[in-house]
């Protein structure tokens, strides 16, 4: 499941980024009888003060998924069983201060700085990805764009106004082994910038982002990675669109 966690070096929330969404005030209950967890973290927010001289507002993790039944079928609107795994993306963030080189920029790093080096956006939500010179950080453009595209259609009343961000990704969802890691770092990436703008969205589990960065995919992928649940699989259907938990047995 996706998840917003409270740290003790993170401000609280006062509002759910999506209905769907939980969170978190101690990470042993989003990682259950997961070790090393803390550590992780703490790797994730020293890489983050290195970076940018502070700590980050926010954290936000959302999981990879295996697909049991229904491949490639989603996008033409069949329904699909997907699960999620225990492999995420967690996103820090937070705003840029206002005295920063980086106000009024997107700044978007990693905790594998030597695999994922650190890249530089505007913050116009407009901007266009470039998908001929694809890069990692892409993705959270796409993202980021995402949102602001889904709160303009929700409550085009109350759209906030763009800002600069500072963000570093860690991710453990293998890339290019089918396991959705493309959908955890832009599910992650429009959860941490929900927070730092501090809005709430509907429908954030629909948000097809991916598209941006030239990825046409169905509504599986997004969907299991924001709503799933830990130890059960999850029925998604399009027509018309709806979910249902599918418990298997714990003890196999």
């Amino acid at each position: 499941m996706a998840a917003v966690a409270e740290t003790s070096d993170a401000k609280a929330l006062s509002f759910k980024p999506s209905p769907h969404v939980p969170l978190f005030a101690d990470l042993g209950e989003v990682y259950l009888d997961s070790p090393d967890v803390a550590e992780r973290y703490s790797k994730i927010k020293t890489a983050f003060e290195l970076a940018y001289g502070g700590p980050p507002d926010f954290y936000a993790r959302a999981p990879g998924r295996v697909n049991l039944i229904g491949e490639h079928i989603d996008y033409e609107g069949y329904g699909v069983l997907p699960m999620a795994i225990r492999q995420d993306t967690v996103v820090a963030i937070r705003r840029a201060p206002a005295d920063s080189p980086a106000a009024g920029k997107l700044v978007v790093g990693n905790v594998e700085a030597d695999k994922y080096p650190t890249l530089e956006f505007g913050a116009d939500p407009a901007q266009t990805v470039d998908v001929a010179n694809h890069s990692w950080a892409n993705y959270f453009v796409s993202a980021y764009k995402g949102v602001f595209e889904l709160l303009a259609k929700t409550q085009p009343d109350s759209v906030p106004e763009p800002v600069g961000l500072q963000v570093v990704v860690h991710g453990q969802v293998p890339t290019g082994s089918g396991l959705s890691s493309s959908a955890a770092i832009v599910c992650s990436s429009m959860l941490a910038t929900l927070a730092a703008l501090g809005v709430e969205a509907g429908g954030l589990e629909k948000a097809a982002a991916e598209r941006y960065v030239g990825v046409t995919s169905g509504g599986m992928d997004q969907a299991i990675s924001m709503m799933g649940q830990q130890g059960v699989a999850m029925h998604v259907e399009f027509n018309p669109v709806g979910v249902t938990y599918v418990c298997g047995q714990r003890d196999l």
